[in-house]
């Protein structure tokens, strides 16, 4: 079998055995580089915190064990990478951000506000009915913007310096 092929039931199986542990499948990639097909499995941890590497490492042999059993007709020669999403992942959709109370974003949004501001790096300190609040300093002023996920353009987790 091709691996290309097999992407979609690949990212499936992938998904699922991580059902019961304390990380999510954020990506799962298939790449060529150095004329070699690498696996790319992508984590991050469902609070939001740094992976270990250690955990990585238990989480390369989950991976590689699922491949080995079902997958060992793969045609092709493959390396597998499970490494962390990154420090200034992308947050991909609502549900994983109700659960990130307390951390540090950058933020775009679709319509300007506060002089045609339309991105800034702050806090999400609160969520009241769908609304998230987000706190954050302009010209040393703090400053709170209520925002609806639809109001939101784009979001990844920041670095607070």
């Amino acid at each position: 079998m091709k691996l290309h092929s097999i992407l979609n039931e690949l990212k499936i199986d992938i998904t699922d055995q991580f059902k019961n542990e304390k990380v999510n499948v954020y990506e799962i990639n298939i790449y060529n580089e150095f004329e070699s097909d690498i696996i790319q499995v992508l984590l991050e941890n469902k609070d939001g915190s740094p992976i270990h590497f250690d955990d990585l490492i238990k989480y390369n042999e989950l991976v590689s064990n699922l491949l080995d059993s079902k997958y060992d007709s793969i045609e092709e020669e493959y390396m597998l990478e499970v490494s962390s999403a990154g420090a200034e992942r992308e947050i991909k959709s609502e549900d994983v951000l109700k659960e990130l109370v307390g951390k540090y974003f950058f933020v775009q949004t679709k319509i300007p506000f506060e002089n045609d501001l339309n991105e800034f790096s702050a806090e999400l300190k609160e969520i009241n009915n769908d609304k998230y609040l987000f706190t954050f300093f302009i010209k040393g002023r703090p400053k709170k913007v209520e925002l609806k996920y639809s109001d939101i353009e784009f979001i990844r987790f920041s670095v607070k310096l």
